[in-house]
C-alpha cells in the first residue's frame, strides 16, 4: 500500500545512444525521452531521422515508441556553380518504432528498431555513460511512508506529496521540503538525482517527519508553475504546515521550513507570515535581489569557462533587456514579444548541431524566452529576499556551498547575515561549506556539466548538519 504506482514504471527520461547497421553503413541512434506522466511517454528520435514518438500506455519496464507516418520533402541545394538548383536525395521513412525492454542496471535498452518496415537488433544506452547513484534510498524503507493531498484554500490549488514518519505510534517534529525556481516533483528530480527523497529518508530516520510535495502543475498537483509567484509558493507552504497540524502523529509546535534556492526566499516568506512555523533551513538562499544574482550567475560562469565570451555578451545583453523593459511595466507577452528580435542571434548558441537543427533551436529559443518572461519569473525578478529574511523571528540555518556559481555563497551569504542582524533575529547559523556546489555535491568547478558526472547527490555533511540542527532546536 505504501509503494506508489511509479515505483512501478521505471524511469525512461533522458538521452538513450546506441548504433544500428542499416545496408552497408553504421547510423548513430539518439532517442530522447522527453515526457514520462502516467501512463504515457513522448519521446523524439534525433537520428538516423527525426521523428516524434509516443507510447500511450506504458507500463512496467518496456516501451513501444510508435511514430505516425513520416515523408520527408526533398529541397532544392544549389550546385557547385551556384546557379542552379538540384534535387536533394530523398530520404523516407514510414512508421518508426521502437520497442525496448530496460536492462537490470537500467542504465541500458534492449530493443527493436523498425524502419522502412524492416527490424534491426539495437542495444540503447543512458547518455554516454552509465548512471550510478550510491545514496539514492532502496525499498522497503524503515518507516512509515503515505502519498497523501492538501488544498491551498485560497486559491483551490490542491498539492500531491509525500509524507515519511519515523512511526505511526507516536508525534515527531517535522519539516516541508521546498525546490526551486523551475518546477519540480517532490524528489527535486534532476539528472538522475533525486536530492528530497534523500533528504526526507535521512531526516525520517533520524526522528523528523518530512513532507515532500509535487510543484503546482507537476505530477498530479494542481495550477500552473509558470503563472505562479514565489508568494503563491508560500501559500502552498501554509498550506502544507496546516495540514501537518491536522495530523496526530506530528507535533505541530515543531514544524519547519527547508528551502533550496528560490525555494529558501518561499519558506523565508510563509514563515514571515506565520509565527507558529519553528525553523526555517536555506539551501543555497539568494540574500541579495535576483537581479543581482543573476549577474553574478553569468560572471561566474563566463570566469569558469562555461560560456564564451561571445554567449556572455548575448546573455548579459538579453537580461539588460528584460530589466528595461519590467521597469516599464511592460506584460509578460508584450516582454516575450520583444525578445524575439534576439532569436536569430540566440538559436547559434543552442544545441548540438549534430542532433539539433536551427528549426529546433529556434523553437528551444522560444520555449527559454517563455520561461524568462513568465509571471513567475518576471515578479521574483523584482523581488528582495532580505525584506522577508529581515522579518524571520524564528531559528534560521543558512547553508551553502564555496564552489557555488548560480547563487554565490559569500555575497548572499552575508547579505542574509545582515537582515537577520537587521530584524534583530537572536538564533542563526551561517555556514559557507567548502568544495559543495550549488546542489551540494562534492565537486571542483560547481559547473552543470560537471554536475552531470557526480555520483554524489548530496552531501552527508550537510545532511548531518541539518540534522542535528534540527534536533537541538525542536523539544526532545
Amino acid at each position: 500500500m505504501l509503494i506508489s504506482s511509479a515505483s512501478f514504471s521505471q524511469d525512461f527520461k533522458g538521452t538513450w545512444k546506441g548504433k544500428v547497421q542499416v545496408a552497408d553503413s553504421i547510423n548513430q541512434v539518439n532517442l530522447e525521452v522527453m515526457i514520462q506522466k502516467d501512463t504515457l511517454v513522448r519521446a523524439v528520435l534525433l537520428s538516423p531521422t527525426f521523428c516524434m514518438l509516443t507510447d500511450s500506455c506504458f507500463y512496467g519496464m518496456n516501451l513501444h515508441l510508435k511514430s505516425t507516418e513520416i515523408k520527408v520533402k526533398p529541397k532544392g541545394v544549389l550546385t557547385d556553380n551556384k546557379n542552379q538548383l538540384k534535387k536533394a536525395p530523398k530520404t523516407h521513412y514510414q512508421e518508426i518504432n521502437f520497442s525496448g525492454a530496460l536492462a537490470e542496471n537500467k542504465n541500458k535498452l534492449n530493443g527493436m528498431l523498425t524502419l522502412n518496415g524492416k527490424g534491426y537488433q539495437i542495444e540503447l544506452f543512458r547518455g554516454d555513460t552509465p548512471v550510478f547513484r550510491p545514496q539514492e534510498p532502496q525499498l522497503p524503507y524503515p518507516y512509515y511512508s503515505e502519498d497523501v493531498k492538501f488544498i491551498n484554500k485560497k486559491d483551490g490549488t490542491v498539492l500531491v506529496g509525500t509524507l515519511t514518519l519515523p512511526k505511526k505510534e507516536k508525534k515527531f517534529p517535522a519539516v516541508i521540503l521546498k525546490g526551486g525556481s523551475l518546477p519540480n516533483n517532490r524528489d527535486m528530480e534532476s539528472y538522475h538525482h533525486k536530492p528530497f527523497l534523500l533528504i526526507a529518508d535521512y531526516l525520517t530516520r533520524n526522528g523528523i517527519a518530512v513532507l515532500r510535495c509535487d510543484d503546482r502543475g507537476v505530477g498530479r498537483s494542481t495550477g500552473d508553475f509558470m503563472k505562479s509567484t514565489i508568494v503563491d509558493f508560500s501559500g502552498d507552504l501554509l498550506a502544507g504546515y496546516e495540514f501537518l497540524s491536522s495530523r496526530p502523529e506530528i507535533q505541530s509546535n515543531e514544524i519547519g521550513l527547508i528551502g533550496h534556492s528560490e525555494g529558501a526566499i518561499v519558506a523565508s516568506i510563509a514563515a514571515s507570515q506565520c509565527k507558529d512555523i519553528k525553523f526555517v533551513i536555506m539551501l543555497a538562499g539568494p540574500g541579495i535581489s535576483l537581479r543581482k544574482v543573476y549577474e553574478a550567475q553569468l560572471e561566474l560562469n563566463y570566469r569558469n569557462g562555461v560560456t564564451s565570451t561571445e554567449q556572455n555578451r548575448f546573455s548579459k545583453k538579453l537580461n539588460e533587456t528584460i530589466y528595461r523593459l519590467l521597469n516599464q511595466n511592460l506584460e509578460s507577452k508584450a516582454i516575450f514579444d520583444s525578445l524575439m528580435i534576439f532569436k536569430n542571434e540566440g538559436i547559434n548558441f543552442l544545441g548540438n548541431p549534430e542532433v539539433m537543427n536551427d528549426f529546433r533551436k529556434g523553437q528551444l529559443f522560444s520555449s527559454l524566452m517563455q520561461i524568462k518572461t513568465s509571471p513567475h519569473n518576471l515578479f521574483s525578478l523584482n523581488a528582495f529576499p532580505s525584506e522577508y529574511i529581515e522579518k524571520l523571528s524564528c531559528p534560521v540555518l543558512s547553508l551553502n556551498g564555496s564552489n557555488d556559481i548560480f547563487v554565490p555563497a559569500a555575497i548572499n551569504q552575508e547579505a542574509i547575515r545582515q537582515a537577520l542582524l537587521k530584524g534583530g533575529n537572536k538564533d542563526y547559523k551561517i555556514l559557507e561549506l567548502d568544495s559543495l556546489n550549488h546542489n551540494f555535491q562534492q565537486c571542483k568547478t560547481g559547473s552543470i556539466k560537471e554536475s552531470l558526472t557526480i555520483e554524489q547527490t548530496f552531501s552527508p555533511h550537510a545532511l548531518d548538519l541539518m540534522a542535528r540542527w534540527i534536533l537541538e532546536h525542536v523539544e526532545k
